[in-house]
């Protein structure tokens, strides 16, 4: 076995000794912690949505983070998706680095890999906003047809619990065991809206608490809320297909630089080593990164926009 197989083993098992031993910090510092809660009552449990934001940068960056993988809906922790973020970088950009021997290029790709978990989990959590977006108006309309019927707000989220399917149904079980345990219904809609960072859930938490605290007719505003939620989605929905074209093209211009360079330092490195080794090289290299990161945020904005 050679210098270079030597090196991809050590570098494999270092890679995969990390994520162990990060995985054992994490049942021996957050296990205890996790136990304690089990302990204790619903109302009392606390989740990542609950803590505090550091005023830091670093603080906001971190929260940020933690509610990314907690909205992508799988079922993992803040910190084990970091971990799977470092040893995809570790991963790649050491796979890289024993391949072509180029420190920059390596850590270039090894910033990629720690991208695509985060791409993943972006795809994810928007993929489980739209899901719940769909599922929004037949939840509603279930509420509104069992307060229309006679029962309580209660008692109707207790039948979309036990009824319904999908991502919602979900989150009105644990609406209704808090409630079965003695939590306050108006506290715990706002903690459901906090966790379902989507507007239409909002809306329809704070018409269930305006409800409760004024009256009104709440069967007849849920319809038409349910309504309004359809045609705002029918209404997205057209303009994600009419503007598909256009944001593909941009994406395609967008990943074409890059590709580019990839591929050709793959194949020839004599045409890119100017770009590292001569001073000149390294400017115009530092001035087209930030042409292309610029770029880049342009299309991300264009693309809200439209959408």
């Amino acid at each position: 076995m050679g210098s270079a197989e030597l090196t991809f083993v050590a570098f494999g098992s270092l890679s995969m000794v990390v994520t162990a031993v990060g995985l054992l910090m994490k049942d021996l510092i957050f296990g205890s912690e996790t136990l304690r809660e089990s302990k204790r009552s619903l109302r009392r449990r606390r989740t990542g949505y609950e803590r505090a934001v550091d005023a830091s940068l670093s603080g906001k960056l971190d929260h940020g983070f933690d509610r990314l993988v907690l909205e992508s809906g799988l079922e993992i922790s803040p910190w084990t998706g970091f971990l799977i973020v470092v040893a995809s970088g570790l991963i790649l950009g050491g796979g890289t680095w024993v391949a072509t021997d180029n420190g920059l290029f390596s850590c270039g790709t090894g910033m990629i890999g720690m991208v695509i978990p985060i791409g993943f989990f972006v795809f994810k959590r928007r993929q489980r906003m739209i899901e719940i977006r769909q599922e929004l108006p037949v939840v509603i309309d279930m509420v509104a047809r069992s307060t229309r019927s006679g029962r309580s707000v209660e008692q109707a989220l207790a039948l979309v619990a036990e009824e319904a399917d999908g991502i919602l149904s979900k989150e009105i079980e644990r609406v209704v065991q808090q409630l079965e345990v003695g939590a306050a219904l108006d506290r715990t809609l706002k903690r459901m809206a906090v966790r379902l960072p989507v507007i239409e859930a909002r809306i329809f938490t704070t018409t269930l608490i305006v409800q409760r605290r004024s009256g009104g007719y709440l069967s007849s505003t849920l319809e038409r809320l349910a309504t309004v939620i359809r045609e705002r989605t029918a209404a997205q929905n057209q303009v994600r297909v009419t503007t598909s074209a256009g944001r593909m093209s941009s994406m395609i211009i967008a990943a074409m630089a890059p590709i580019a360079l990839c591929a050709v330092m793959v194949l020839n490195p004599a045409h890119i080593r100017v770009f590292f080794d001569d001073p000149l090289g390294k400017t115009l290299l530092a001035a087209a990164i930030a042409l292309e990161v610029i770029g880049i945020l342009w299309i991300i904005m264009l693309i809200r926009e439209d959408a």
